[in-house]
């Protein structure tokens, strides 16, 4: 047997968490200005390249997600998606050409953005079964510090951005993606993270498909978070092209843009963890869509960069809120079986790619960015109306079971 190396566990979790922010925070407000300003695709193009990946990375989600609760050892699938990230921005840095873009985003990252569920995934089964009674609250404070990193990250990225080069935003990215590999490397040390959640065979005579058993509320539910995400995520590809377009703003706009909503959204997070008891989820995520939704549409109007800057107050809150549940609400979606449904997290950013993939297109086909920030916050609204419509006996104050 081994030796075990002894080793302060949870701050290197923490600190994997913060450089899986970095990895989102440094890229994702840049995606469509890389792929169509930097790269000169057209928006049909990035669209059809982001839908691409989503495809692929739906069946890679679900192949980590069934494998993950199978194999012995949590760690190797860290490490393997921590690699392809890695890989995929590295190749977007040193390549900087629409083919390059291509294959990385399409080819390489539907791999690699599975780090963020495989690292969540890890944490959960690790502290469920090391700290059963402290799992939760230590849960949050590592989304914490994956929000930690959107406070401080997307002024600085902004600053280098505008300064120096866009696609060096890629190779920060990277070498986060490097820094999450080798903490996990580290861990293989430590025989205490080699572990495992108890694997739930089938019954007797029950089909496969009962492997992915989910009550239809949650269906509903999960459905209308894609929505309302879908919005976001549309809006996230549009406003920093409306930002420098038509507001005539800079690429340094577009980071402080990003970190004033992260600053805003880390400490009511706190609040929010206050109201998760005494108030349901449905209750909650239904807010974070008309959040999301009043904010799009009031953004559409806007006159002004520093009118958008106010109205973040608005979007920290829905997506707060979203951030704040969605991941206990998909964890806790197969009974039994926390790696598969910790993977629906990677299937709802997939829908939620797809949809906004194909959202980009058609609305960039209009040729007014107003307009299509406003069908953005359509997508959030249906979302909301869904998540209360369908739960509508779930909503308001928690009740006793």
């Amino acid at each position: 047997m081994g030796h075990s190396v002894r080793m302060p566990v949870t701050p290197m979790l923490g600190t994997s968490m913060f450089f899986s922010g970095i990895t989102y925070a440094a890229t994702a407000p840049y995606a469509s200005l890389v792929g169509v300003d930097a790269l000169g695709m057209a928006p049909s193009v990035f669209a059809t390249v982001m839908a691409i990946g989503s495809l692929i990375g739906l069946i890679s989600a679900v192949g980590l997600g069934l494998l993950s609760d199978r194999i012995k050892d949590r760690r190797w699938l860290v490490i393997l998606t921590a690699f392809a990230g890695m890989t995929g921005h590295a190749l977007i840095f040193w390549g900087q050409s629409p083919l390059t873009f291509i294959i990385a985003t399409a080819v390489i990252m539907p791999l690699g953005l599975g780090c963020f569920s495989q690292c969540l995934g890890f944490m959960r089964v690790y502290f469920v079964h090391h700290r059963p009674d402290r799992a939760d609250f230590i849960m949050t404070i590592m989304r914490m510090m994956f929000t930690l990193a959107w406070v401080i990250v997307p002024p600085l990225v902004g600053w280098i951005a505008s300064a120096y080069n866009v696609f060096l935003v890629y190779l920060l990215s990277s070498l986060s993606y490097l820094a999450i590999g080798a903490i996990f490397l580290a861990l293989l040390r430590n025989r205490d993270t080699a572990v495992q959640s108890p694997r739930i065979e089938r019954a007797e005579g029950a089909s496969l498909l009962s492997t992915f058993a989910i009550e239809r509320p949650k269906v509903f539910g999960l459905c209308s978070i894609v929505l309302m995400w879908t919005g976001a995520r549309t809006a996230s590809y549009i406003v920093p092209l409306f930002i420098v377009k038509e507001l005539d703003g800079t690429l340094a706009n577009v980071g402080i843009y990003s970190g004033i909503n992260a600053a805003i959204e880390a400490p009511t997070m706190f609040a929010i963890a206050w109201l998760t008891t005494k108030v349901s989820k449905e209750t909650l995520l239904a807010i974070a869509g008309l959040c999301l939704a009043v904010f799009l549409a009031s953004v559409s109007l806007a006159p002004s960069i520093l009118v958008i800057y106010c109205l973040l107050v608005i979007n920290a809150v829905g997506v707060a809120l979203i951030q704040t549940q969605n991941i206990a609400y998909a964890q806790d979606a197969i009974k039994g079986r926390v790696g598969l449904s910790t993977s629906l997290i990677d299937l709802m950013g997939i829908a939620t790619n797809l949809l906004s993939a194909a959202a980009f297109a058609v609305l960039m086909g209009l040729n007014d960015y107003r307009l299509a920030i406003a069908c953005a916050a359509g997508f959030s609204l249906i979302g909301a109306l869904s998540m209360a419509g369908s739960n509508f006996k779930r909503l308001g104050r928690l009740r006793s079971a």
